[in-house]
């Protein structure tokens, strides 16, 4: 008997837009461009939420914003 398959299901573009908070047409262009990390199946560009935690992981600056206060 095979061991069961972890199988993490793929994100649309519109999916992974809300998960980044981008628009489906940008994380299409980082996809077509190899800025983000994707799977081409046939014409559609599909996301691991895993493989895009890791990426904006990667990507980020890691230091909070210094908070700045306003003179009023």
């Amino acid at each position: 008997m095979n061991p069961p398959l972890n199988f993490e299901p793929l994100l649309s573009d519109v999916e992974a837009g809300q998960l980044l908070g981008l628009h489906p047409k940008t994380i299409q262009k980082l996809a077509r461009s190899g800025e983000i990390p994707a799977v081409h199946l046939g014409r559609y560009w599909r996301y691991r939420a895993t493989s895009l935690n890791a990426w904006v992981e990667l990507h980020s600056n890691r230091q909070s914003a210094p908070c700045v206060e306003r003179k009023q």
